[in-house]
């Protein structure tokens, strides 16, 4: 990466053996900075900043996670319980949710909990044991917690093949595959999300800057892996 070391200045004089140094010092750090600006960016790893309160309290507002990116734009399918960052249609901006739906399932929202409907033809209650107490039984088609009218009533969502249906782990604060990432879905909105749409999987925090009794903070020691909660690391 010594692509500065041959460089003259004025009438042919050498650099100096310091400037030498100093100059093949910053062509590394400009060769490792545009590897990772084209390459490592786009094909492996992005950095990003939640602001929003859906993911609370697993992901927090203003953590730094790191999305990977490979294994997924070579064609991988996500899984259940994958934390993922992506771009939906109706916004421009980037949203993270956690995948509850696969291509070709049928998630049913009943009871104020989520169900997928198995071979048999049967409905199944998913393991959500992530979420916080105050979202336990309170999964309905809109935000906010559950009438007991709402839980009464079972609402279908059939997932397209190559789709994904997604929640926010604060399910009574969350614009997700429910509401068509929006207020609330319109006659062109879609409640799922397509392979391409997606950025990657979150896999680990790495920093955090909040505001707190009208002060800013930041903090690094909250590194963590997100792991799926059925996992034992």
């Amino acid at each position: 990466m010594k692509i500065f070391r041959q460089i003259k200045f004025g009438h042919g004089r050498k650099l100096s053996p310091f400037t030498a140094s100093l100059a093949d010092f910053l062509s590394d750090v400009i060769v490792i900075f545009v590897l990772v600006l084209l390459i490592i960016k786009p094909f492996f790893f992005a950095p990003f900043r939640v602001q929003q309160q859906s993911m609370t309290p697993n992901v927090l507002d203003g953590e730094f996670i790191v999305v990977w990116k490979t294994p997924y734009l070579l064609g991988e399918e996500y899984e259940r319980n994958d934390i993922i960052v992506f771009q939906p249609p109706s916004s421009e901006n980037f949203l993270i949710k956690r995948v509850i739906g696969l291509p070709g399932e049928t998630i049913r929202i009943f009871d104020g909990f989520t169900w997928v409907q198995n071979a048999a033809g049967e409905f199944e209650k998913l393991d959500e044991g992530f979420l916080a107490l105050s979202n336990l039984g309170n999964t309905c088609l809109g935000s906010g917690f559950c009438s007991d009218i709402q839980k009464s009533q079972a609402v279908d969502f059939e997932v397209p093949a190559g789709e994904y249906f997604v929640l926010g782990d604060n399910r009574v604060a969350s614009r997700d595959s429910r509401s068509c990432f929006q207020a609330r879905c319109s006659d062109d909105s879609t409640n799922f999300l397509q392979h391409s749409e997606i950025e990657g999987r979150a896999v680990l925090t790495f920093a955090r800057i909040w505001a707190e009794d009208g002060e800013r903070h930041f903090s690094v020691t909250n590194t963590r892996l997100l792991t799926h909660p059925n996992s034992e690391d």
